[in-house]
C-alpha cells in the first residue's frame, strides 16, 4: 500500500473527509489534518523474513512523490497504527508484522495479507458482471466474521475502529477467510463504550458515517462502528455505495 499515491484506489472514489468536516468526539478537534490524499492503489505481498511468521505480507509505504509536510503527516500517522496494530490479535483483524524503513529511507509498515481483494472490490466486480446480490450465505459468512472482530476492538480492546467499510475489509480466495484492516484512525472507548476525550475526532468515510458523527454535538460510541458495519453488509446487497 502507498499513502499519498494518485493511483488506483482499492476504495471507490469517496475520500474521507478532510478537517473541515470531521467532527469532534466529543467537543475537540482533530489533532491533525485528515486529507483525501491517503491513497491505497495495490497491495504489495512479500515473502517474510527469515525467522517471522512465514505467511505472505502486504507493506503500506509513504509514496516518494510526498511533499516533506505529507511525509511528515503519514510517517505520524503509519507510526500511530503500527502502536495500535501490534497490540492486536484476533482472526478477523489484519495482524502486525514490522515497523521498518525501506531501503530508499522511507517508513514502511509490513502486515498480514490478508486477502487477494478488498470487499469492495468483490462488489465492484458483481455489480460490473450484472450478477446480483450476493448469496446470503455469504453475506452471513462476512457479517459474522466482521463482527466478531469488532467485538473483540470494542470489548477487548476498548477501541473504535473508526473508518468501517468494504474498502477496509479484505477477503482470500472464496470468502475463506474474511479480515479487518486499516486501524490507522481508531479511537479508544471508555468502560461505557464512548469516545469521551474531548480532543479526539472520529475521521471516519462519509457515507459510511452515522448521524452522530455528521451532527455538532454528536456523541461517538461503538455504534458508530455498528452502523458502519450495517451499511457495508448493504452494501453486499445493492452493489453500491451508501447515500450515493
Amino acid at each position: 500500500l502507498e499513502m499519498g499515491s494518485d493511483k488506483t484506489s482499492l476504495s471507490p472514489k469517496i475520500p474521507r473527509r478532510d478537517s473541515q468536516h470531521s467532527r469532534p468526539a466529543a467537543g475537540g478537534s482533530h489533532p491533525f489534518p485528515v486529507g483525501n490524499s491517503v491513497g491505497i492503489p495495490a497491495f504489495f505481498p512479500g515473502r517474510s523474513p527469515r525467522g517471522l511468521p512465514r505467511s505472505p505480507w502486504a507493506v503500506k509505504k509513504i509514496n516518494a512523490g510526498c511533499s516533506q509536510s505529507q511525509r511528515s503527516l503519514f510517517q505520524r500517522r503509519l507510526r500511530e497504527e503500527a502502536r495500535t496494530l501490534r497490540n492486536l490479535r484476533h482472526p478477523n483483524i489484519v495482524g502486525y508484522r514490522a515497523l521498518t524503513k525501506a531501503p530508499d529511507g522511507s517508513l514502511c509498515l509490513a502486515m498480514e495479507f490478508g486477502g487477494e481483494k478488498s470487499l469492495n472490490d468483490l462488489i465492484e466486480e458483481r455489480r460490473e458482471q450484472g450478477l446480483g446480490m450476493f448469496p446470503a450465505n455469504t453475506i452471513l459468512h462476512v457479517a459474522l466474521s466482521m463482527a466478531r472482530g469488532l467485538q473483540y476492538l470494542h470489548t477487548e480492546q476498548r477501541l473504535l475502529h473508526g473508518d468501517i467499510k468494504s474498502p477496509n475489509v479484505v477477503v482470500r480466495g472464496a470468502f475463506e477467510t474474511v479480515k479487518i484492516c486499516d486501524v490507522g484512525v481508531s479511537l479508544p472507548l471508555d468502560e461505557n463504550l464512548t469516545v469521551s476525550d474531548p480532543s479526539l475526532c472520529y475521521v471516519g468515510t462519509e457515507p459510511w458515517s452515522p448521524p452522530e458523527a455528521l451532527e455538532p454535538g454528536g456523541v461517538i460510541s461503538d455504534r458508530a462502528d455498528v452502523f458502519a458495519f450495517g451499511l457495508t453488509l448493504w452494501e453486499m446487497l445493492a452493489l453500491n455505495v451508501p447515500h450515493l
